[in-house]
């Protein structure tokens, strides 16, 4: 029986990425029948705002991926599929993510400004294309939010959060202080990301999420290794001279959150298929990157020196058939 057992553990771990595909498609279909004319209409304006940089974030990022894969994972969660009034909100809070730096930093809002704009977003006018669409993303997401004050309070944490972060463009930071930076930053951006859904939190899901979407955050630092390398940020990554310390801090991000998820009160069926989907979304992926760091790390005598790699050996291409199969083999390991 163990065996087959083994075997249904594999077939089942080996279907997610369908599934995940399958969510992908379909998001892509709403982004061109509700997003893509929008975005259409506000390039006509052409004064420079907005590029296509800004584009592909809305359509092939934040955009897809925010109700692709987070708001699926939620809905399997729970065990009932995505409302229109959901996917509509999901997808325009990972819109506005791509914005909203852009946003607040032109606007130049103090503290208090930026809490008025959150609870008053009708007060304010865009200056820009970019900046008027941020504004129709925030409110179309508030309109269709099954509590509004929820999502609103939330999105002020995740302004916190990033305000907070501004701290690792100065050098000396200690490891202990990156950690809580880093962490905060996902967590809470994880739990606004929450907020489109209509099903009440759990007595346990709020713990599980602020770790998983800290343990998210880390892993988007790991993939941004040499941007933030060349920008002069600090993560952990940029910091450490040793992978395997954060390979073993990645992994045991990962254990804990999978630990708080099987005692978040949902059934454990749609557990295991929620941390499926985040793992071959996410998870196995960051494995796959870490493993190129640390074969970066043996050619420089097992010292992690960022200053000795090329581009190419600091930026992890998933697109490869390559890193594909070995995200995939992570993630039947994972998903054991």
């Amino acid at each position: 029986m163990p065996i087959i057992q083994s075997i249904s553990g594999y077939l089942q771990a080996l279907q997610i990425p369908f599934t995940v595909i399958s969510n992908i498609n379909r998001q892509k279909n709403f982004i061109r029948k509700n997003i893509d004319p929008l975005l259409m209409a506000v390039k006509k304006e052409a004064d420079g705002s907005l590029d296509e940089n800004d584009i592909k974030k809305i359509t092939g990022y934040y955009g897809l991926a925010v109700p692709a894969v987070l708001g699926e994972a939620f809905c399997v969660l729970r065990g009932e599929p995505m409302t229109g009034k959901e996917r509509l909100a999901a997808t325009c809070q990972g819109a506005m993510t791509g914005l909203g730096d852009d946003f607040f930093d032109k606007q130049r809002l103090s503290a208090q400004g930026v809490k008025d704009f959150i609870e008053n977003p009708a007060l304010f006018s865009g200056n820009s294309a970019s900046e008027k669409l941020f504004l129709h993303f925030y409110k179309t997401a508030l309109d269709n939010a099954p509590q509004p004050a929820q999502m609103q309070q939330q999105l002020f944490k995740v302004f916190h959060a990033q305000l907070l972060s501004k701290q690792q463009d100065i050098p000396g930071l200690s490891n202990e202080v990156i950690k809580d930076i880093t962490i905060s930053k996902g967590a809470e951006s994880l739990l606004y990301y929450r907020t489109a859904f209509e099903n009440p939190m759990r007595k346990g899901e709020e713990k599980m999420l602020y770790c998983l979407g800290g343990l998210m955050q880390l892993g988007n630092d790991i993939f941004d290794v040499y941007k933030d390398h060349q920008g002069g940020v600090s993560t952990l990554i940029t910091t450490t001279i040793n992978m395997e310390d954060l390979r073993f801090y990645f992994s045991a991000l990962l254990q804990t959150g999978t630990e708080a998820a099987y005692r978040s009160g949902y059934a454990k069926r749609h557990v295991k298929r929620f941390l499926g989907i985040l793992s071959i979304g996410i998870f196995s992926r960051c494995f796959v990157c870490l493993d190129q760091m640390a074969r970066n790390q043996k050619r420089t005598n097992g010292v992690f020196e960022l200053n000795a790699y090329s581009r190419k050996e600091l930026v992890c291409d998933m697109d490869t058939i390559g890193n594909k199969l070995r995200s995939l083999r992570y993630h039947i390991k994972i998903s054991k």
